[in-house]
């Protein structure tokens, strides 16, 4: 009799033991990557590499195979402006967004002055403290013709900002401008041929840091000048420009480490 008790808990324990290994995690198991999107029109994306597992058998200690990759980006679909770009008339040119597009249309055909919209990057995204940023616009003209204006980046207001921008003869001009003022031996904002083909009623312009250096590109053809030795920016806002008849604007986008 007290051996068939024995055996009874013997095989009771057996499948005890079977139990809680079902239940256990099997080693190797691979950690998911974890993406994070902002409800807004930037993004923060943060990439995390599985790590190994551990070993609970041996007594292991856990290692890290990889760190984690962040890169922030600011994205403007303009299908809303969720972003506030300067909408409706104001001056001399009228402001509208939408439908995938953002447009700058000349009223006074007379005018000398230029139109100008800019927003803030958000906090994630600072261009001064970011050795590495890719910043990329699509910058549209009425058919047959090459769009007049461009983009803005280090803005920090409508005196003071960095522009990469085109013109009707097909054009680049460079330009840095502090206090409403240009400087001859850095980003002079003259107009000069970049080397590169520049199409008509659409071009993509580029703007890269890399290290000390900022490079700028058409149609991911880098121009002549390029590069320039990187400066402190005034500002961390990003805009758009323009001085023609009509200039559109699509697909910008923001992203540090790349």
């Amino acid at each position: 009799m007290i051996n068939s008790v024995r055996y009874l808990l013997l095989i009771a324990g057996f499948y005890g033991l079977l139990s809680i290994n079902g239940f256990a995690q099997s080693p190797g198991q691979l950690v998911r990557p974890f993406v994070y999107s902002a409800s807004s029109e930037w993004q923060k994306v943060t990439l995390r590499q599985p790590s190994s597992s551990v070993d609970v058998r041996r007594g292991a200690a856990p290692e890290t195979t990889s760190s984690p990759d962040f890169r922030p980006a600011f994205t403007a679909d303009f299908v809303t402006n969720r972003n506030y770009w300067k909408a409706g008339t104001i001056g001399d040119y009228r402001y509208q967004i939408g439908r995938g597009s953002y447009s700058i249309r000349k009223r006074n055909v007379r005018t000398q002055s230029i139109a100008i919209s800019s927003v803030p990057l958000p906090q994630d995204i600072n261009l001064n403290r970011s050795e590495i940023f890719t910043i990329k616009l699509d910058v549209l003209a009425d058919s047959g013709k090459v769009p007049t204006g461009g983009l803005l980046f280090g803005v920090k207001d409508s005196l003071n900002y960095c522009a990469f921008t085109t013109n009707d003869k097909g054009e680049v001009a460079i330009k840095r401008v502090a206090n409403g003022e240009t400087f001859s031996d850095y980003m002079p904002g003259v107009f000069f041929r970049p080397g590169v083909a520049v199409d008509k009623n659409r071009n993509r312009l580029t703007v890269k840091r890399r290290g000390e250096y900022l490079h700028f590109y058409i149609n991911e053809k880098e121009v002549r000048s390029s590069p320039y030795l990187f400066r402190m920016l005034p500002g961390n806002g990003i805009g758009l420009t323009s001085s023609g008849y009509w200039t559109g604007f699509q697909k910008l986008s923001v992203t540090v480490g790349l």
